[in-house]
């Protein structure tokens, strides 16, 4: 089965082709041919479900395709049914969820990101020419989808042309691009699928989104995503208004007492600082067990997972109320740690002679494979909805934060192996059971806003960016790493990727403080602070006076640019690699308030002391007033800000605010 998604028109304008979504499988090993299924479509406003009965009458995929009036994006979702409550389907095996042609003459390119993968590449640029003749295959085996690619994959057809291809699905994924010379056959879906139904069984599978570039340069379409992941993507409460990026405060993991983490609090609160949430991460939970306070989430953190009582040794409440309460009183929110999908199976000696068991292996053996706890098995979701949410609830979290330090890919391949005809069951029952588990945990608590974090962000994708917000994009930002390695990456991950995640995290805990240029480098919409980090400050000596105004001067500056993530991006240098020779920079402009700021790195190695940048939504009649990272203001026209030569010293760095005068 192969439609064309778009047809080449004159001047490479795309034509909508009548089917709204391209996909294609087998069935009992042959190629299906959709014009033999009974097809049923109806439109609700901008989307289109098509439901495709196959002649056999037991299987029916139902596609939801929602093609943006506004914007040139189509996205669409797939599940399978077996209509038949005594019989499984055939075997379907090979499904794509994604597969098309597109036209080409020649050679074509192909652009992209890494994802996380805890090095100093994570989310660095990409390019490849996929010549005639050639195929280019990108799959993450792993089972964590921006690991290791950042899961927006681009073919250039030309200079002014292409598409941009993103697997909706927080799991496993396979791309392939195949070009004849004539057209490119793009694929995409689930790594293996070979699969029975069971009798009235559905499965969710990959969904996908695309996106169509036409007569436009790639620095415009990357502004142009930006204002579409805003207006369609971003998590929002339950009126609909877009939930903000945080500042957060945070003395690092559970480890800490209650007295060490007030302590913290009330140095923020004492000093002015401009925190709107205590964040507590990692080592929280557990059996009762003496741990380590000082170092971020402590040596133990990993070992207790899945058991999620509170240490009451380190809480002795039996609670996380003192800091909870204390935050909200302070007129923060909270932000609490969980990694309810991996268990640890280990036994541990937590006191000569005694032996801890993870309580979920004692009670409910059935409920893990390996070390994944199952979502695909109802009971289990159940449970763990029932455990989490009453933490929730008992503890006033209002920010969860999800975390997944396992690769998943190897479990399920296993599960897949038990039988060879439920390939793919395992992991699309486990991701549809993670939507469910994040989905009504927002009915549960309409306020509670969510983030994922999987050591680092190895789980950012299409479908995942609706739901949660991004606060840790690489665990390689955590702790002093050589050189500028970690500073670059900070760079690389906001001009990157911020088209696609408009909200996300930094990490300053690396940053030497007074180093103006590393700190700028890991700036994004919510840079977590954790005192903590800088050698033990607030638990193990106290800041100075300099210390203190350091953070105050960076964190208002933070505070000042927060309204700005939320308006128009626009990258001012090249898509960033990890070269220490490169300038980076980018532009966010409010056009409301005719105002906005920009961020230029010059790296330590780059050549050229000066670099032009031409900014955008600038009146070159107007007059603008400027002010730098270190207060100096002055006026400028609006034509030598629109082609602004910025000067700066090797390994430097500017932050402007621009405003035009009435």
């Amino acid at each position: 089965m192969k439609r064309f998604l778009w047809t080449l028109c004159v001047l490479f304008c795309f034509a909508v082709s009548l089917r709204a979504a391209e996909f294609s499988f087998l069935y009992d090993g042959q190629p299906q041919d959709l014009s033999r299924f009974q097809v049923q479509t109806r439109q609700e406003g901008e989307v289109v479900t098509e439901t495709f009965t196959a002649p056999d009458g037991k299987l029916q995929i139902e596609v939801k395709t929602r093609k943006y009036a506004d914007f040139p994006v189509r996205d669409w979702t797939i599940r399978l049914r077996n209509l038949s409550a005594a019989e499984s389907t055939g075997i379907v095996s090979d499904f794509q969820s994604l597969d098309l042609n597109v036209p080409v003459q020649g050679d074509a390119e192909l652009r992209g990101f890494l994802g996380s993968t805890n090095r100093p590449e994570d989310f660095s640029a990409f390019r490849e020419t996929l010549e005639a003749g050639k195929n280019r295959v990108f799959m993450n085996e792993g089972g964590r989808s921006s690991d290791p690619f950042f899961p927006f994959l681009e073919l250039c057809v030309n200079d002014r042309n292409g598409f941009i291809f993103a697997p909706a699905w927080t799991g496993g994924w396979k791309a392939e691009f195949v070009n004849d010379g004539q057209r490119v056959n793009v694929k995409a879906g689930l790594i293996a699928t070979n699969f029975r139904l069971l009798p009235s069984e559905s499965v969710k599978l990959p969904g996908m989104a695309v996106f169509c570039r036409e007569d436009q340069p790639r620095a415009a379409f990357q502004t142009l995503i930006h204002r579409f992941m805003l207006v369609h993507r971003v998590p929002r409460d339950r009126e609909g208004k877009i939930l903000p990026p945080i500042t957060p405060v945070t003395a690092g993991g559970g480890n800490k007492t209650p007295e060490m983490m007030q302590k913290v609090l009330d140095w923020a609160v004492q000093n002015a600082l401009p925190f709107d949430t205590y964040w507590v991460d990692a080592g929280w939970y557990g059996p009762p067990h003496e741990d380590e306070h000082y170092t971020n989430c402590g040596p133990n953190w990993w070992k207790y997972v899945g058991d999620w009582r509170v240490n009451t040794t380190t809480h002795p409440t039996g609670d996380l109320r003192p800091i909870s309460d204390a935050a909200h009183r302070a007129g923060m929110k909270f932000l609490l740690w969980f990694e309810p999908e991996r268990v640890q199976v280990n036994e541990i000696e937590v006191a000569p002679g005694v032996v801890w068991k993870n309580p979920i292996l004692e009670e409910h053996p059935d409920f893990v494979n390996e070390n994944l706890f199952d979502y695909g098995n109802p009971a289990a979701l159940k449970w763990m909805q029932e455990t989490i949410y009453g933490i929730i609830g008992k503890n006033g979290v209002d920010i969860y934060r999800q975390d997944f330090n396992t690769s998943p890919g190897g479990v399920w391949r296993m599960l897949d192996q038990k039988d060879p005809e439920r390939v793919g069951i395992a992991e699309m029952k486990h991701i549809e059971g993670l939507y469910r588990f994040l989905d009504e945990m927002r009915e549960r608590f309409p306020n509670i806003a969510q983030e994922n974090c999987s050591s680092g962000g190895r789980r950012i994708d299409y479908e995942m960016i609706s739901r949660a917000q991004v606060y840790c994009r690489s665990d390689y930002f955590i702790g002093r790493k050589p050189g500028d390695l970690a500073f670059i990456q900070g760079q690389n991950a906001t001009r990157n990727t911020l088209a696609f995640l408009p909200f996300q995290g930094g990490e300053g805990n690396g940053v030497p403080i007074g180093d103006v240029y590393a700190m700028l480098s890991v700036f994004a919409p919510g840079t977590v602070c954790t005192p903590t980090d800088f050698d033990g400050a607030l638990v193990k000596r106290e800041f100075s006076a300099d210390e203190t105004h350091w953070f105050q001067k960076i964190y208002g500056l933070l505070d000042r640019i927060k309204p700005y993530w939320s308006a128009d991006f626009y990258p001012l240098t090249e898509d960033a690699t990890t070269s220490n020779a490169e300038w980076c920079a980018w532009q966010l402009d409010d056009p409301a308030t005719e105002s906005g700021v920009v961020q230029v790195f010059r790296r330590a190695e780059a050549p050229d002391e000066s670099r032009v940048l031409e900014l955008q939504s600038i009146d070159p009649a107007g007059r603008y007033e400027l002010e730098n990272y270190a207060g100096e203001v002055k006026e400028v026209g609006g034509a030598e800000l629109q082609k602004w030569t910025v000067t700066l010293p090797q390994r430097g760095a500017e932050l402007i605010f621009y405003k035009k005068k009435k």
